[in-house]
């Protein structure tokens, strides 16, 4: 007679060992020997047995088992709790339709079940752990689902490829990237790619994802070159287990690419192709979602094409709330803010502007602030100085306390913008400095030409009137440098 008589009848239970060889595997990653794992109330022949296959567990032992391995014996045993099968299926279909809050509602009451020892035991806990992160991650709260994915990659890792890693990897590489951790994401993405190439996964689903996503870290952090490098390697030489929503997502990100270094034409095109090829599938977030990296790209044109990013954004608002949850809709709020004010109607832009707000929580500073610099600007055109600039100063502070980069470098250049057309040129000035300090672009040392001219008699002035070359001035390639950013 085998262990897995010991399984609860009507339970669902791992296909892929016995029960011998679960209690042997928890007791090996435990670090315990099997006198360990018997402590002073079972013997150590009898953990053998079990693990052996000679013995069935008695719902006594198997109590004490996993008190010392620090799981449920529903855990030891393999057992999928039924409890929530049925909530996992609801979660999954309320994720399928754009419902994050539901699926939060679902999943929140089993998911202390997922543990390290839980997800390598059985793929059940691991679909309930990815569903849980999704709803997170799609609700704005990716930092929460940072530790929840973390858990996943270790029970993944337990299990010795029992379970598909790679999903799990970059879920867990896009939540710290929009959590802010670059370096965590380059890092986690950069391993999983040479994992990939180290046993030919590049030939299997989610590599293209992998690499996009880890292209998008690195585009996030400044270094555009390196990911126009890997997407366009991506994009040449497409891998042969590749679908059509990964190549999108390629060509997507390409195109974002594109339009950080300047080059808005190709931008519109590569974004072009990745709607056709979303638009032959049935992955309607993706589509509703590039909808709105659209509209951004055709705001950063010179000039703006404010009128056709609106009509677009406009369109996709009704699949945007349906699909793409909280951020989704935030962003897509703010670049409506950003199309209506460029079109002179800063009322209805106000009211956009405080509707992105309202769905975004802390986990999302640079998305707050680019949101409060819009409002604020509306504010401002609807003639409330006071309030506008308050607006202003929160969006300020909250960009001081985020961690730098190219998009904080990008909001602090939308601000930059505001308080120069407010005539407050000291603070466009200092936000300006903060852009190029988040674009990496450090400050250096230049001579005080003010005081050489002082002890010279020539104090030499511009055009305006003021003195130019001060120190902390910036010469005239950072200006442009920093006048290319794109207001995101």
């Amino acid at each position: 007679m085998t262990a897995r008589a010991g399984v609860r009848p009507g339970a669902t239970s791992s296909e892929a060992e016995t029960f011998g060889d679960r209690l042997r595997r928890l007791r090996e990653e435990a670090g315990l020997t099997q006198s360990a794992l018997a402590g002073d109330r079972l013997h150590p022949s009898y953990v053998s047995l079990l693990e052996a296959g000679r013995r069935s567990p008695t719902r006594e032992s198997v109590e004490v088992l996993a008190q010392r391995l620090g799981i449920t014996p529903a855990q030891l045993l393999g057992e999928v709790d039924a409890a929530w099968e049925t909530p996992l299926a609801l979660a999954e279909a309320a994720l399928g339709l754009g419902k994050t809050g539901d699926a939060l509602d679902l999943l929140e009451p089993h998911v202390s079940a997922v543990t390290v020892g839980s997800v390598a035991g059985g793929g059940l806990y691991h679909r309930l752990g990815l569903a849980y992160a999704t709803a997170l991650e799609r609700s704005g709260r990716p930092g929460d689902a940072v530790p929840v994915l973390e858990t996943l990659a270790a029970g993944i890792e337990a299990a010795h490829g029992a379970l598909p890693w790679l999903p799990t990897t970059v879920a867990l590489v896009r939540c710290y990237r929009d959590s802010g951790d670059l370096a965590r994401a380059i890092d986690v993405g950069e391993a999983a790619r040479a994992r990939c190439a180290g046993v030919l996964a590049a030939d299997h689903q989610g590599h293209a994802a992998l690499v996009s996503t880890l292209a998008s870290a690195y585009g996030e952090r400044g270094d555009l070159l390196r990911a126009q490098i890997l997407l366009d390697e991506l994009l040449e030489r497409p891998a042969a287990g590749t679908d059509l929503d990964e190549h999108a997502c390629a060509l997507w990100n390409r195109s974002i690419v594109a339009a950080e270094r300047g080059d808005a034409v190709a931008a519109l095109d590569l974004s072009e192709q990745a709607s056709t090829l979303l638009g032959l599938g049935n992955n309607l977030r993706a589509r509703a979602l590039l909808q709105v990296s659209r509209a951004w790209i055709q705001l950063a044109q010179r000039p703006p094409q404010a009128e056709e990013a609106r009509d677009a954004l406009r369109e996709a608002m009704p699949h945007v709330r349906q699909h793409a949850g909280a951020m989704g809709i935030a962003s897509a709020e703010t670049e409506l803010a950003r199309a209506e004010l460029l079109l002179g109607r800063p009322e209805v832009a106000r009211r956009h502007a405080t509707s992105a707000l309202t769905r975004l929580g802390d986990d999302y500073p640079i998305e707050r602030a680019r949101a409060l610099v819009a409002l604020g600007a509306a504010v401002l055109e609807l003639t409330d100085r006071t309030e506008g600039t308050d607006l202003l100063e929160e969006a300020a502070g909250l960009l001081r306390a985020a961690r730098a980069g190219r998009q904080c470098a990008v909001v602090w250049r939308q601000l930059c913008e505001v308080y120069r057309s407010l005539g407050d040129f000291e603070r466009a000035m200092a936000a300006s400095d903060r852009a190029l300090d988040c674009a990496g672009l450090a400050r250096e040392a230049v001579v005080d030409v003010t005081a050489s001219a002082a002890r010279t008699g020539h104090r030499r002035r511009s055009s305006t009137g003021s003195p130019t070359g001060a120190v902390g001035g910036r010469p005239g390639t950072r200006a442009r440098t920093a006048d290319a950013v794109l207001a995101r």
